[in-house]
């Protein structure tokens, strides 16, 4: 039996996604492939503007999301008895974290970008809240920008290789 057996994996279509689904694979019993998509009538604050129909917009989303998903888990061959795949609506973080209390999840695998205000500090915002949050075990998977970089030692003024 694998140690971590129902690893939650946040995917989102980044990058990193794929380098974050295959860390998860090396380690994982059974998987449950996750996309957060914003809620978008609560994220835009027009969406009263009745020439948009936002829950199209909003179907389309969770459909194009599901099949990135489902083509995800058909690339790499996964057995459908060992992977769930869903879309939640809502914040990232906040919805991964409730996905992964609702299903027990053993670990949360997710990736960080390696953009934003001075890298977003490493992390990533979502990453982040979801490492602040998150009541099981967080695997980040950093972004190709990361690797290969040698590591600041700041209190001793070196850099390590």
């Amino acid at each position: 039996m694998h140690a971590f057996h129902t690893i939650l994996v946040a995917l989102d279509f980044s990058e990193t996604a794929a380098d974050t689904l295959d860390a998860a694979l090396a380690i994982a019993g059974r998987v449950h492939l996750l996309h957060v998509v914003p809620d978008l009538f609560t994220s835009l604050r027009f969406a009263e503007v009745p020439v948009v129909d936002w829950s199209e917009m909003q179907r389309d989303s969770i459909e194009r999301a599901r099949t990135q998903l489902v083509s995800l888990a058909a690339e790499r061959k996964l057995d459908p008895l060992d992977v769930t795949v869903a879309v939640e609506i809502g914040p990232a973080a906040s919805e991964i974290v409730r996905y992964a209390n609702e299903h027990d999840a053993r670990l949360i695998v997710l990736g960080s970008h390696g953009h934003g205000v001075v890298r977003r500090f490493i992390l990533g915002s979502v990453a982040d809240r979801v490492l602040r949050q998150a009541s099981c075990p967080v695997m980040l998977v950093p972004h190709r920008s990361f690797r290969n970089q040698p590591i600041e030692d700041t209190a001793a003024g070196r850099v390590a290789s």
